[in-house]
């Protein structure tokens, strides 16, 4: 049976975050029913080596029976929106993120005890980043729950939302709907997660932000899971048309290039 989201945008190997090697995530996602895998590495851990592991993945791609690419994520690194990816770097994948970690200075790092002013860096970051980064799509949005000031889906305003997303639909950049953004947040249940975290969804779905889908898997076994995801776009009423077609995606940028 066909899987119900044809791809997977966000796994990893043992060449970076994950357990298995790349052969056994392509065939682990070949055989859910998936057309796409994209495979991650990381700008902060490897640099350069970006290079190599790209080519890697593209020689796979050559050999499978599905499409397999190479994908990028890179940190942010301050409330200033600051990334160390290179635009030239950037190209080497068709799928490129961005993403919050704990070393997020101002955020995750060294947060200010201010409320207002946390939300304020937190914010401006996004902006910043989806403003002058060469990126394709936030990754984890908001996976704040777990840093030294944490705050709830609920606790972000409205407006600043709204801003946001204005600005990702403007320049194209996608949010990342993530099978595993629920782990952030140990402090809601599940349930209570899912109704804060799909009112935010709701607010970018209205302003015609296109979303991606991934499993964040780790291992083989959990590539092609968007069984959170789907149950996140139900609660949020987000439609298939408002998910980025990632295959066709990667075509067209194939072939402009």
């Amino acid at each position: 049976m066909t899987n119900t989201l044809p791809y997977d945008a966000h796994v990893y190997t043992n060449a970076s975050e994950g357990r298995d090697s790349l052969r056994e995530v392509v065939r682990a996602a070949y055989a859910c029913g998936l057309e796409l895998v994209a495979i991650a590495n990381s700008y902060d851990r490897v640099g350069e080596d970006l290079r190599d592991q790209a080519r890697e993945v593209v020689r796979a791609s050559s050999h499978a029976p599905l499409m397999v690419i190479p994908a990028i994520e890179t940190a942010i690194q301050d409330a200033v929106g600051t990334i160390g990816l290179t635009d030239e770097l950037a190209r080497l994948a068709p799928v490129v993120y961005a993403h919050l970690s704990g070393r997020t200075r101002g955020i995750a790092a060294s947060p200010p005890a201010s409320k207002s002013r946390y939300l304020s860096n937190l914010f401006q970051a996004l902006l910043n980043v989806v403003d002058r980064a060469p990126i394709t799509a936030l990754a984890r949005p908001f996976n704040i729950g777990q840093f030294p000031a944490p705050l709830t889906p609920a606790q972000l305003p409205p407006s600043a939302l709204d801003e946001l997303a204005a600005a990702m639909e403007e320049r194209d950049v996608a949010f990342e709907l993530n099978n595993q953004i629920h782990w952030w947040f140990p402090e809601l249940t599940v349930d209570e997660f899912t109704g804060e975290y799909s009112r935010v969804l709701e607010i970018f779905a209205a302003q015609n932000v296109k979303f991606l889908v991934s499993s964040d898997a780790r291992s083989a076994a959990a590539v092609g899971n968007h069984a959170y995801v789907l149950r996140l776009m139900k609660a949020a009423s987000i439609e298939r048309s408002q998910v980025v077609d990632l295959p066709r995606f990667v075509r067209r940028k194939m072939e402009r290039n």
